[in-house]
């Protein structure tokens, strides 16, 4: 009866889940167990290979991906490369090679961050107790450690740095500096500290080498599968942010090219104005001009008259004198009296 009723419930979810997707044309589809099956949905790579075509990106991200995919895939061969040789002396180089992987420093999630250094810590420190329980086992009996949970991983770099007598082979770091690394996870892990894809790689690597020296190639192999997984996503994670950036840059390059045009509109917009301005001040000031010239004539023309009129005749107009006008009116007075 409860395997039925837990058979509905999940149906139902399923059905609240999909009934707005597999609906009119796409409700007779029977292709989806295969799908399901196939891990289409659970995996974008797969997806992609499936489906190809749906992933096409445009002409212009094709090229700057092309780029950026052929810088990760030297990349990519050169950490792989690096993970086949962990059996070799030359472990400094595939350090280098590490380091290397990631060009840009990016960040995982932190809960997923989170999670692989807890990962990392436990096998570890189950790794360190298995040498110790072989390597160290009246120190181990004698502190009551019983399981590999009640040593801290910091516990065991002191123990192993002093009474471990690890020996390693070729010319990598030194025993005391990885030591100080592996106490470095734990306490990145217990005190949740953010780390760059830089410092991940290198506390894997580290604690890939660790594991190597106590001798152990199960944990080896899985700290390996870790480095691997790992590497694969800050590399993905890093394509993307390059991509990105580059994005970034050619969207700014555009903006940078489009503000010079404005510019240079602008500049062209003010020598217009300013062309068009000292036209029209030219114009004005003719026109004032001219209507200026037209008000001066006006007011020489009366004096010309007046000259002209002063002119005629001149010959025979002469000036009465005050002694002519006295001597008439004399003349007047005598003729008066005469009679």
């Amino acid at each position: 009866m409860d395997l039925v009723i837990g058979t509905e419930l999940n149906e139902r979810v399923i059905y609240q889940a999909t009934k707005n997707i597999f609906n009119g044309q796409y409700a007779k589809l029977r292709d989806r167990g295969v799908l399901l099956s196939d891990k289409v949905y659970e995996s974008t790579p797969i997806a992609r290979q499936r489906f190809p075509d749906l992933f096409e990106p445009s002409t212009a991200q094709n090229t700057a991906r092309t780029q950026l995919e052929a810088e990760a895939t030297r990349t990519e061969q050169a950490a792989l490369k690096g993970i086949e040789e962990t059996h070799s002396d030359d472990n400094q180089d595939i350090r280098d090679l590490q380091a290397a992987t990631t060009a840009v420093h990016v960040y995982l999630p932190f809960p997923t961050e989170h999670l692989l250094m807890e990962k990392l810590q436990k096998v570890l420190e189950t790794a360190c107790y298995e040498y110790g329980v072989r390597e160290l086992s009246s120190i181990v009996q004698h502190r009551d450690w019983d399981c590999p949970e009640s040593v801290k991983l910091n516990q065991w770099a002191e123990l192993l740095g002093h009474e471990g007598n690890l020996k390693r082979q070729g010319t990598g770091k030194a025993l005391k500096e990885l030591l100080r690394s592996i106490a470095q996870i734990r306490h990145t892990a217990v005190h949740r500290l953010r780390t760059n894809s830089r410092g991940l790689e290198q506390f894997l690597a580290d604690a890939e080498d660790l594991a190597r020296i106590l001798g152990d190639n199960i944990y080896t192999q899985v700290i390996s599968q870790m480095r691997i997984d790992a590497q694969s996503t800050l590399t993905e994670l890093a394509q993307n942010k390059q991509f990105i950036q580059l994005q970034l840059e050619k969207a700014q390059e555009e903006i940078a090219k489009q503000r010079a045009e404005l510019d240079q509109k602008e500049q062209e917009n003010l020598r217009r104005m300013e062309r068009e301005d000292k036209r029209y001040r030219a114009m004005a000031g003719q026109r004032l001009q001219q209507a200026l010239n037209l008000v001066g004539n006006f007011a020489i023309a009366p004096e010309s008259e007046n000259m002209a009129l002063d002119g005629m005749g001149g010959d025979d107009v002469y000036p009465v004198s005050d002694d002519d006008s006295n001597l008439d009116h004399a003349e007047q007075f005598e003729d008066c009296s005469e009679s």
